[in-house]
This record gives C-alpha cells, sequence and structure tokens, in this order.
C-alpha cells in the first residue's frame, strides 16, 4: 500500500514518517529545493533564511516535538535553553517587557512590569494550558466519523474548559492598558489575530514553556530530520488531484530541475494533503477574509547579536518581529510585519516596487527600535505576500485568525484524502501542524484498516512512549 503526501511541511513530514513506520510505501511530492514549507530555510547569497517560522518549541516532556521525536527514533538537531533564558523581548509604550523561560521566572516578570493584578491571568493561562496539552493528541475538531467516539471520551476532561471556547482572551485579561497592549501583540504572532478566542489564547501563550531551543543553521534542519529516510522528490508539483467515486486515485505532477519538462501521475491508496487542497480539485482557493498576509525583511548584520533572539516592537503598528540568529561572528535575521492583502493586489511593476520600498523603509524604522545597527545590514532583501504566493502558493500566512473553534475545516477531503499543516485544528505553530500530522496518520491508517498499526498511535497512555498521561 502506498501513501502519497503532497507537500513537504512539517505536518507533512511528520505523517509520512508515521506511515513509513506503519510499513506502508511513501512518497512525499515537494514544489520546492527544500523540506519545511514555511517552515523550512533557504539559501540566498551563501546564508541560511527561514522561509516563515522562526521560533521551534515543544521539546518539553510530553510536547508534541519530544513525543514524536522519541516515537520516530529522531534527534532533533536544537539546543535547548534553561529555565530563565530571556527568550523574547516586547518593546511597550512604557518600556520593555522580557519573557523568560520558566512559569516563576516569568511571573515575576510579569507583576513587576504590569502589577500583581495579572497573576490571576497567569493562573488561568497555566491551568488551561495544561489541561490542553494533556487533551491535544487525542482531541479531534471537527471529528471525522472515525473519531466521533475519540472524541465523546474526551467530554470529561473537555468540560471545564467549554466557557473558553466562547469567549474572547480579553475578557479573561485584566484592565491594565500596558498588559492589553502586550497580548494583543503577542496573539496576533501566534494566533493570527489581536483577541483569539480565551482557550486558544492559553495555548499559544505558552509557547515560552512547552520546551523552546535554538536550531543552529536555522529551523529548517528540523524538517531536514524528519525527511531524512523518506522518499521525497524536489522540483515535484502537484497540479490536480485525479478522483474517481469519490475516491482519490492520483495525482498529476509536473517536474522541473534535471526532469524538467516530464509529468508523471502518482498512484496510491491514501492521500495526505499539505497545502490548500481547492486548488487541487480545481476549485478556488479559500481565503480568509480577514487573513493576513506577510512583509518579511531578510538581512545578515556585521556583528554577532546576543540574547533575547526574539523581539517585537509593540509600541507602535503595524507590530514588527525580529528572529535573530547568530551565524559566526555574523548575524542572520528576518524582520516581519502583518500587512493587508488587498493592499498588494491590482499593482502595477512600478506601483508594487513603489510600496516595496515604503515598507521596508517602515520595517527598518521599527528594526531599529529593536535593535540598533539593523540598517547595517550587508545583505538585505524583502518578501511580500505576492513573493509568497509565488513560491509557498499562497498569499496568506499562518493559518486561519483564531477568532472562534470553529472555524476549522474538516481533515478528510474525500474518502481517502486528508489535510494536514496549520490550516487544520490544532492550528498555527511547529507543535500544531506536528500534530497534525499525527492525526493525519491515523485516519489513513483507520481507512486502510490498518488496525494493529493504528492501535500503537492510539493506545491509552499516549500516541509516544513519553510519559504524557491519559485524560
Amino acid at each position: 500500500m502506498r501513501a502519497v503526501v503532497v507537500g513537504a511541511g512539517i505536518g507533512g513530514l511528520v505523517a509520512a514518517r508515521l506511515l513509513q513506520r506503519a510499513g506502508l510505501e511513501v512518497v512525499v511530492l515537494e514544489a520546492h529545493t527544500y523540506p519545511g514549507g514555511l517552515a523550512g530555510s533557504f539559501y540566498h547569497r551563501g546564508h541560511r533564511f527561514e522561509a516563515g517560522a522562526t521560533l521551534l518549541t515543544g521539546l518539553a516532556p510530553g510536547a508534541p516535538l519530544d513525543g514524536l521525536g522519541r516515537l520516530l527514533g529522531i534527534r532533533w538537531p536544537v539546543e535547548p535553553v534553561l529555565q530563565g533564558f530571556p527568550l523574547l523581548e516586547v518593546l511597550l509604550p512604557q518600556g520593555r517587557v522580557v519573557r523568560p523561560v520558566g512559569r516563576e521566572e516569568e511571573r515575576a516578570v510579569q507583576a513587576e512590569a504590569f502589577g500583581r493584578e495579572v497573576l490571576a491571568f497567569w493562573a488561568w493561562q497555566e491551568d488551561r494550558a495544561r489541561r490542553l496539552l494533556a487533551l491535544a493528541p487525542w482531541l479531534p475538531w471537527p471529528p471525522e466519523r472515525e473519531e466521533v467516539l475519540a472524541l465523546a471520551g474526551r467530554i470529561p476532561g473537555l468540560l471545564p474548559l467549554i466557557p473558553d471556547l466562547f469567549l474572547k482572551a480579553s475578557r479573561r485579561a485584566p484592565g491594565h492598558p500596558g498588559f492589553r497592549r502586550f497580548l494583543e501583540a503577542q496573539l496576533l504572532i501566534s494566533a493570527q489575530t489581536a483577541d483569539a478566542y480565551a482557550l486558544y489564547a492559553a495555548m499559544a501563550l505558552d509557547l515560552p514553556h512547552l520546551g523552546p531551543a535554538l536550531v543552529p543553521g536555522g529551523l529548517g534542519r528540523v524538517a531536514e530530520a524528519l525527511a531524512e529516510g523518506l522518499e521525497v522528490r524536489y522540483r515535484a508539483r502537484v497540479q490536480r488531484l485525479q478522483r474517481e467515486g469519490g475516491k482519490a486515485v492520483g495525482v498529476e505532477v509536473a517536474y522541473g530541475g534535471r526532469r524538467k519538462g516530464e509529468k508523471e501521475v502518482v498512484r496510491g491508496d491514501v492521500f495526505l494533503l499539505n497545502l490548500p487542497p481547492e486548488p487541487l480539485l480545481g476549485l478556488p482557493e479559500r481565503i480568509p477574509q480577514d487573513g493576513w498576509g506577510a512583509f518579511v525583511l531578510y538581512g545578515v548584520l556585521p556583528f554577532r547579536a546576543g540574547p533575547p533572539f526574539y523581539r517585537q516592537n509593540a509600541r507602535e503598528k503595524p507590530f514588527a518581529f525580529l528572529s535573530l540568529r547568530p551565524e559566526g561572528e555574523k548575524t542572520v535575521f528576518s524582520l516581519s510585519l502583518h500587512t493587508p492583502l488587498a493592499l498588494w493586489q491590482g499593482l502595477s511593476r512600478e506601483e508594487y516596487q513603489r510600496l516595496k520600498a515604503r515598507w521596508q523603509r517602515r520595517a527598518l524604522a521599527l528594526g531599529e527600535a529593536l535593535l540598533e545597527g539593523l540598517g547595517e545590514a550587508e545583505l538585505l532583501f524583502a518578501a511580500t505576500p505576492l513573493t509568497y504566493r509565488r513560491f509557498a502558493g499562497r498569499a496568506w500566512v499562518g493559518g486561519h485568525p483564531q477568532t472562534h473553534p470553529f472555524r476549522f475545516p474538516r481533515v478528510r477531503v474525500l474518502e481517502n484524502a486528508f489535510r494536514v499543516g496549520e490550516g487544520v485544528f490544532p492550528g498555527q505553530g511547529i507543535p500544531g501542524v506536528a500534530l497534525s500530522g499525527l492525526r493525519a496518520a491515523r485516519l489513513a491508517l483507520a481507512y486502510l484498516g490498518l488496525r494493529e498499526a493504528l492501535a500503537s498511535l492510539s493506545r491509552p497512555g499516549g500516541p509516544w512512549p513519553c510519559g504524557l498521561p491519559a485524560p
């Protein structure tokens, strides 16, 4: 039996490794020359830059990447950070606030910055995040028919969380204006909206405490570790999904590189789609009306910057997020801003270049407030929503803005074809897309009737030997 995975993003690679472990023949088709998708790294003029995501977390005991690494026998190419490490610095109108690793350390910082009134919020956040982490590997949403009983079995664990499905995070937050600004900025980068629903916000705010790590050489090293041992065909652009009687039977592939001009139909028994499925079905892509585009400025600094390696300018809008990675005596950086998609549509080439130059000047000004000397970059180039349209196949990035829990589409596209990635539950972030890969692999094994292999990913006590307690 063969599984065909379209797109070598983190979710697709996780699913591919799990299905290969279950004994299936697996082929991964990737349009680009590197794995990872928007969590990959690309080369430009001798340096590696992040294609999208820059922060890796999920390596704490019981968190998704820790569990999957144990299950798959992968040693992640990372440098864990210690308690107290200044992971992220947020620049606010009243000053700078650091988000250190460690809950006690962060509570102390928060109380000093915003007053003790915020501690009740962080106690609520910790409780909800811990409950969700325990539920996450077993929690399907919206459930497919095979998952209804599994979801019903989770109801006792879900009951205390239900009110937070219908509240905005701001309803749980104290009225301190500085803290509300901080919360808005943090949710915008982690949930793609300034006021996510409370339950999603609790998990998104937990990123510094899920086991963050630094990745020497760039985040793409994680995708490369997942791709090792898989048959990944690069420069293989899937153009259409072939269907017969409600099932997928193959994908039409056009090759590039040394195979440029070749076309092939790759057949399989199950299909996992790590990209928006609508274009493969001949349908228009569904772009969320409140979806954001990204303007990203990349560069290389002629000096080595120290921590915090992640910094956010929330002093003025658009908020700017700076990621730094030391590379010898230099520093590679990316500086990202949310930008409206409509702003970049229908422009002439000259209008586009002027707009791009204007946003670049704006980004540099915001970035200089985060790191003096950013304008000294030896190498500087920018990506816009049109750049992402060209290289990622879509202009909007970051998945659905998490305004309410009913935005996630079904995972099943056809009887034997399943979505995977940030566009499905549980959403954005590398831990989230990794869990989507686990879920898609389970559904594929259930469809194929491979009960023993499915049981190894669904047994009580967890889908991996990491000590994660069953809810």
